[in-house]
């Protein structure tokens, strides 16, 4: 299989869809996936977000003004993301069947776990991109796994959960999956990306080149992003802690210097915890840190520094 795209890429090569339907910030609550303690199983709110970029344009739902088949019933897309983190969705319900077990309320493993699920119960493809072809000899299985999308309709699918309850001091922690559909005729998604981002990391930091920014700390917002995310489990917490140590012990005067520092943190946080889900050129790392009150009449100044995990190890 293919290696992960990063996300950007996806979507330069996904281009201007003639059409899109999307539903934002769907919320519910969720048990499995870690909380702000990193504790399992602890129930928190989630918002998903699906945006479905259709091959061509819903001329025949717009001239009969209904919705047909070459658009996407944002109502019944909202219902079907919502069965699939209750355990109601089509995969969940066809291996419950094979199995004779009983739904379980703590299913997922991970943030992961919950995309993936929800992507599998849409598209029928599973978390490497392929088909999850049902049995020939049973009619009935293979109606139960019917997918929600019509995968042939679609150029491009991008599916967002977001946890806004999953981080100590920022706005929460999302994982992005996108995919293009339809290459060469086919309907199974190639090129596809993953990216796991905290958002808004809000740290008191001893930084900056004035003499009134020495004498004591201001507030520096933190966003990270690591592409092509590989990683099974939840590490968003761990993540969070290593930027909060560089940034509470920073003394640097630029931005620049501290984005590089956190860099070469996370990677080599990155490469050390997981090698064994290592891509083979290393993650994809985009720090973004703003001073809200740097300049008084905007609001916030912003540095940014995107990066390779083993290129920046590599260099030292």
């Amino acid at each position: 299989m293919a290696d992960l795209e990063p996300n950007w890429r996806v979507r330069f090569l996904a281009g201007q869809p003639p059409a899109k339907v999307r539903v934002r910030n769907l919320q519910t609550s969720i048990e499995g996936p870690s909380d702000a303690w990193n504790r399992k199983g602890k129930q928190q709110p989630i918002s998903v977000s699906a945006s479905v970029m259709l091959k061509e344009a819903f001329d025949t739902s717009a001239s009969a003004d209904k919705v047909a088949n070459d658009t996407v019933h944002y109502g019944l897309l909202s219902k079907a993301i919502l069965a699939s983190l209750e355990g109601k969705g089509p995969q969940h319900l066809a291996n419950k069947e094979k199995s004779g077990d009983a739904a379980s309320t703590n299913r997922f493993s991970s943030l992961r776990d919950v995309v993936n699920t929800i992507w599998e119960d849409l598209t029928n493809q599973d978390a490497n991109g392929k088909s999850k072809a049902a049995d020939d000899d049973d009619e009935a299985d293979e109606q139960q796994v019917k997918s929600f999308l019509k995968v042939s309709t679609i150029r491009c699918f991008e599916l967002t959960a977001h946890l806004p309850k999953a981080s100590l001091l920022g706005g929460g922690v999302s994982l992005t999956r996108i995919a293009l559909f339809g290459r060469d005729g086919e309907s199974r998604p190639q090129p596809r990306g993953m990216s796991l981002k905290i958002h808004d990391l809000r740290v008191p930091t001893l930084i900056g080149v004035n003499g009134n920014e020495r004498k004591a700390k201001q507030v520096v917002a933190a966003t990270i992003e690591i592409d092509k995310f590989n990683i099974d489990e939840d590490v968003f917490t761990m993540i969070e802690a290593e930027t909060v140590e560089v940034m509470s012990q920073s003394s640097f005067e630029t931005l620049e210097a501290l984005a590089n520092t956190l860099a070469f943190r996370l990677a080599s946080y990155l490469h050390s915890s997981q090698a064994g889900s290592m891509n083979r050129k290393g993650w994809p790392i985009k720090i973004a840190l703003e001073k809200p009150i740097a300049v008084v009449l905007a609001d916030a100044a912003c540095v940014q520094l995107s990066v390779i995990s083993s290129e920046v190890l590599g260099g030292i």
